[in-house]
């Protein structure tokens, strides 16, 4: 081995060594570009993630598709798309494009991307758009920032929390539909708190737990129960795990260097498809979740 591939080589396993996993992780990505922000297919066989990268003169940005098992990838929609995020019957994602400045629609095996929220409504820096469990309404944030619904039958968004100095960052619905999980970021500070919130806007919680430097990017568990979160451990941001009701949490992902964020759950509550930075790249790693541990670990004092 010559002495550039030894230190590659020697690089990528201390950044493997660093890592403090919960449960075993396997890399599913490597293209030099960025990848992340797994959205799961319903059946739980296949997901899909977004590709970026300045350097793209073939067209590979967009949104892939990893299937299970044979771990073949496949390109959804080229183009700049962030966040995608596929429908509750599995038939279409919503995403952000144009750098982030509309939200759109594409059909969950390709086609034409739609745009769908009203001209009226201006939005930067993304939506984060998030489907409720009907498929009838996609959450997301608006240019000022606030959290609104968008009705995809009626075509009406409702506008439904602003707060000035907050940024609303939309995570998803509960299994219910009763209420939207969001991340409330402070501008100044770039701390955030957690809050679940009524789709009318009516009625607003905050989810509390032990860590006063939570970040961003979170996740609920199938069943409601479970919330995965990303907060910073000095330098590193790590992914943890508690209670949908707040209390203590347990680490999931904590890797030194590196950074893992964007977590989401399959269908089935096995698996747990994040964005690390680990290897030195940003890539899309698969954790395997024994999630009646989780549990029983969580219900200890």
């Amino acid at each position: 081995m010559n002495t550039s591939l030894f230190v590659i080589a020697l690089f990528f396993c201390v950044q493997i060594a660093g890592a403090q996993d919960k449960f075993p992780v396997t890399r599913m990505t490597s293209d030099p570009a960025q990848d992340g922000f797994a959205s799961w297919y319903p059946d739980g066989r296949a997901f899909v993630y977004s590709r970026f990268s300045w350097r793209d003169s073939s067209g590979k940005n967009g949104i892939w598709k990893i299937t299970l098992g044979t771990n073949e990838q496949s390109q959804i929609f080229s183009g700049i798309a962030e966040h995608p995020r596929i429908s509750p019957d599995g038939r279409f994602i919503a995403f952000d494009a144009d750098t982030g400045s509309n939200v759109r629609i594409v059909g969950a095996e390709g086609g034409v991307p739609l745009k769908v929220i009203p001209d009226s409504v201006l939005i930067r820096s993304g939506g984060m758009p998030c489907w409720s469990p009907d498929g009838e309404h996609i959450a997301f944030k608006d240019a000022t920032p606030a959290l609104c619904v968008f009705n995809i039958k009626t075509g009406q968004v409702s506008r439904i929390f602003y707060q000035e100095g907050l940024a609303p960052l939309p995570a998803c619905w509960f299994p219910d539909g009763k209420s939207i999980l969001f991340a409330l970021a402070n501008r100044q500070t770039r701390k955030s708190t957690m809050w679940r919130i009524s789709p009318d806007g009516k009625e607003k919680k905050q989810i509390t737990g032990h860590h006063e430097n939570f970040w961003r990017h979170l996740a609920l568990s199938p069943d409601g129960s479970l919330l995965v979160y990303a907060a910073m451990e000095g330098k590193e941001l790590g992914l943890w795990v508690m209670s949908s009701e707040g209390g203590k949490s347990i680490p999931l992902a904590v890797t030194h260097p590196g950074h893992n964020e964007g977590p989401a759950w399959s269908p089935d509550a096995k698996w747990i498809a994040f964005n690390s930075t680990r290897s030195g790249n940003f890539d899309v790693w698969l954790m395997e979740v024994q999630f009646a541990q989780l549990l029983k670990e969580l219900k200890k004092e």
